[in-house]
């Protein structure tokens, strides 16, 4: 014997059940009297060893319903412009594309929609638009639809978006250089299509994010983003100036 308590070679034992996918995210860790089974352990050994990867977030629990296996949850700063695949690599995580869909258009229901396209772009507006799957490691993260003038970006190589940055391949080819940037976020029930490229249950919330990205005063992409609500975090960070508050204190 190495010395090891017993727990935590449960408890080790179910980490690795968990990285290697026996345990998928979302499911449901076998009943504890299954657990017990299965280690030769009292009850009170194995809630010790589920206690320990509820605190080390490998786990949640839902009373009377038993534990499950917690999803991986990614960080968004919006702090400053960024780009998903970017501020995912520089948390050491590879993003993946698949172009589901491209064409050129001149209107779409979601266009349509939007006040700063009609406010600002020339009503026969051409529009390439494309649409990507983006996934990190087993499972896809968000669809992109990005949205470009053609005015701006005459020509499209798609094949090189399949495995490529999109910001990349604009300012490598086209000299792209984005001066601005807002952003929208809102909540989102997906559509059935999205349910299915995005593999998630007709429960799970989303979030929609929404990018209008300027070129010296001038439209030149959007980005609408539909992200899975059990994968993704967007934080902010606010300092108070005591001026724009009269001096006074929250």
């Amino acid at each position: 014997m190495d010395g090891t308590p017993l727990y935590k070679e449960i408890y080790q034992d179910i980490c690795e059940r968990i990285k290697d996918g026996t345990y998928p995210e979302n499911s449901a860790l076998p009943a504890e009297r299954v657990l017990c089974s299965m280690y030769h352990v009292s009850r009170s050994t194995l809630r010790h060893a589920l206690d320990e990867l509820y605190r080390n977030g490998f786990i949640v629990k839902a009373h009377g319903n038993g534990n499950f296996v917690k999803s991986k949850v990614f960080d968004q700063k919006l702090t400053k412009f960024h780009s998903f695949a970017g501020s995912l690599k520089a948390q050491h995580i590879l993003i993946k594309n698949q172009v589901v869909d491209y064409e050129l258009i001149d209107m779409d229901k979601y266009l349509d929609s939007v006040d700063l396209v009609r406010q600002s772009c020339p009503p026969n507006t051409t529009w390439h638009k494309l649409v990507r799957l983006r996934s990190v490691e087993t499972f896809p993260l968000m669809i992109e639809t990005s949205y470009l003038p053609q005015g701006r970006f005459m020509t499209f190589d798609v094949d090189i978006l399949r495995d490529g940055s999109l910001y990349s391949y604009l300012e490598t080819y086209f000299n792209m250089e984005i001066t601005d940037a807002s952003e929208v976020l809102s909540p989102l029930i997906p559509s059935n299509k999205e349910r299915v490229l995005l593999q998630i249950p007709s429960h799970l919330p989303c979030m929609l994010c929404e990018r209008f990205c300027h070129e010296r005063n001038t439209l030149v992409a959007i980005h609408r983003t539909v992200v899975r609500g059990d994968k993704f975090k967007f934080k902010a960070a606010y300092y108070v100036d005591d001026s724009s508050l009269g001096g006074g204190k929250l």
